[in-house]
Formats: structure tokens, sequence, C-alpha cells
């Protein structure tokens, strides 16, 4: 995977970006783009130093398509949603990008809960992608309360979603301890950048894998029209969400909820017949099975958090195919400015200060 060598394991939740990197990336031969990551493993801007009243600060928190690795830093999902919602306010309006790759609601939350709070956002949007039940079932057997005491197990905790003491370890990390001095923190980091990187240039991506595997069936298979029986997996990857919101609300913000269709789901697999045949997509597509949303906005429900499907609009659009990439299983540049036109909309036409 060509982001694996920007990523650092983590003892609390799996993995982030490293911290204050500038690398070149070529995810499709002849596409390179610069990412950028500052003190806190944040792509692109960093948060303002001081907030005032007069500041309105989103966070999006999701997987490689928020992060947006294959395009341009001003043509990601959070900097396009930045562009159109700064058109319509006088306030000094940020969005972060949150994005790691291989994210899913259950490390959304640790990442939240452990580190990204502190940064104070007004309000969090958490992507929520197709792939996010397949990943969630790689990530939900290393989940262990920070004593070592294990959660991975399908108990009633573990469905219930992570609690306060529960933490991803990287397996690279196991044995590690989590409480390390505050003044020796930089050391422990440096030591750990370096360690790591001699371990991959000795053992390979794999050592870092962010999934068991880059792209495989078993990410996708909820979308899929004679999908197996998943409620259990979809249960485990969305049940998050419902903490998430009580995380970002004791803390003064408010949480939004998106999702957009993966490719398959709007348009034949030959548009990208590459990616079809990596991640093995099998079956007559665009798929039609309405799961993925209708389990999404049950959660989401349930937990009274609001919720935007946006897939309804990517159908009817007049050219859906240019709004998915025609190398990578995710959406294009105009795809991308689509997708945060109708998220700015909706936050438009429904203020958060009304909710």
């Amino acid at each position: 995977d060509g982001l694996q060598g920007l990523l650092i394991p983590s003892e609390l939740f799996h993995h982030g970006l490293r911290p204050g990197i500038r690398s070149s990336v070529e995810l499709v031969p002849g596409r390179a783009t610069e990412l950028v990551t500052g003190t806190g493993g944040l792509r692109g801007a960093q948060a303002l130093p001081e907030k005032s009243d007069n500041d309105y600060r989103v966070l999006m928190l999701g997987d490689e398509l928020v992060l947006g690795a294959a395009v341009a830093e001003p043509s990601t999902l959070p900097q396009r949603l930045q562009q159109f919602l700064s058109r319509v306010t006088d306030m000094r309006l940020e969005v972060l990008n949150g994005g790691v790759p291989g994210d899913c609601p259950q490390l959304a939350l640790l990442r939240y809960r452990h580190q990204l709070r502190e940064l104070r956002p007004d309000l969090v949007i958490l992507h929520v992608d197709m792939s996010d039940v397949g990943d969630d079932g790689v990530y939900r057997s290393l989940l262990a309360q920070s004593d070592g005491a294990s959660e991975g197990d399908g108990s009633a905790g573990a469905i219930a979603g992570a609690g306060a003491g529960v933490v991803c370890r990287h397996p690279a990390l196991r044995g590690a301890s989590p409480a390390t001095a505050q003044s020796l923190q930089w050391l422990r980091d440096s030591a750990l950048v370096g360690w790591m990187l001699s371990r991959l240039r000795q053992d390979g991506a794999e050592f870092l894998a962010i999934r068991a595997e880059s792209c495989g069936q078993q990410d996708y298979g909820w979308i899929m029209d004679h999908s197996e029986n998943l409620e259990l997996q979809i249960r485990h990857a969305l049940a998050p969400i419902a903490e998430l919101r009580a995380c970002v609300e004791s803390d003064g913000g408010q949480l939004l909820v998106t999702t957009c269709p993966v490719v398959w789901q709007v348009v034949d697999g030959n548009h990208c017949a590459q990616a079809t045949r990596h991640c093995r997509i099998r079956g007559g597509t665009p798929f039609r099975s309405r799961l993925p949303f209708q389990s999404l906005s049950g959660v989401c429900t349930a937990a009274g958090v609001r919720f935007l499907d946006t897939s309804p609009r990517f159908v009817k659009d007049a050219e859906p195919g240019r709004l998915f990439d025609t190398e990578l299983p995710g959406l294009s540049e105009r795809g991308l400015a689509f997708y945060a036109r109708l998220i700015a909309d909706y936050l438009i036409a429904d203020p958060p200060a009304t909710w």
C-alpha cells in the first residue's frame, strides 16, 4: 500500500499519520501529490492556536476518502467543505482533516477520545465509508481494556462500543506500556519512528498493514445485492457512533454522520476495472441493495445523531461516472467537490445552531 510509509503504530488507536512530514505520494503512476502533516498528525492546515467566540471549528473524521492522499490538498473533502461554507458565514471557519487510511467508526472514536478532543471542535463530521464494516472486523480482535483485558470476543461490552478504558493497540506494540511520561514523549516518538522505519526496511510494508489485505471482497460484503448475513458485524461496526456522539457533546460539540456510495453502487464496475479486479468485486454492478444506508440511518436515529445519506444524489447525477476515480475505489476530484457541496448544503439549510 502506497500509504504505509506515512503511518506510525499507536498504543491507543492502532495507527495514525506520522506528524511533521512532507512526502510525495503516488497512488496512481503519474499522479503524484504532496502530503504534509503538522505536529498533531493531521494533513494540511493546523488548528488555529487560539479559538475565540468568532471561530467555528469543524473536524472531519474518516478514512482515505477524507484524507484525500490521491489529490492535492485544496481538492480534499475538508478543504472543499471549508471553501463552500466560508462563502456564507462571517465567522472565522476552519475545517480540519482528521482522515486516516483504514479508519472506521471504532478507530475514529478512540482517536477522538484520546487525542482529537483537545482541538475542541464545534462540529465533528464522521464519514462512514462502505469499507468500514470490513475494516472493523480486522481491528475488533485487537480491542482490549487498557489493563490488558480483551474485549474483542463479541461480548455485550464489545457490541456496545468501546468504553473509556478500551484501546486498540497495534500488534507491533504489544507488551509496551501505554503510560509514558509527558516529558519523554518526544524521545519515545523519535525512537519509535526510527525503529519502525528499520522494521519496514527489514520486513516490508506488511508490518504496518492497516488492513489484513489492502483491498478485498470482504471489505465491501455488505453492499452486495446478495450478501451473507452480516447483521452482527454491522452492529459491531456502527455501535461506536452512539458513544462518539456522547464524547463530542460532553465537550460542547455536535456530531453529524455522513456517507456516500462507492463506485459499484452507482455505475458498472468496468468504470474502474483495475480496482474492481483488485477488490475482487463479483456479481452484476451497480449493486442496488440499500442495506448499508438503511443500517446507518437506523443506528443514527436510535442514537439521536444527525445523518446525511448522499447516495440518492450520486445515483441521480447526470454524469455519475465522472464522480468516481477510474483507477482507485474512491471519488474523483469532481466527486469530492460534489460530496462536499452536499454536506455544505445540508449544514446551510439546517445549521447546527438549531439542532
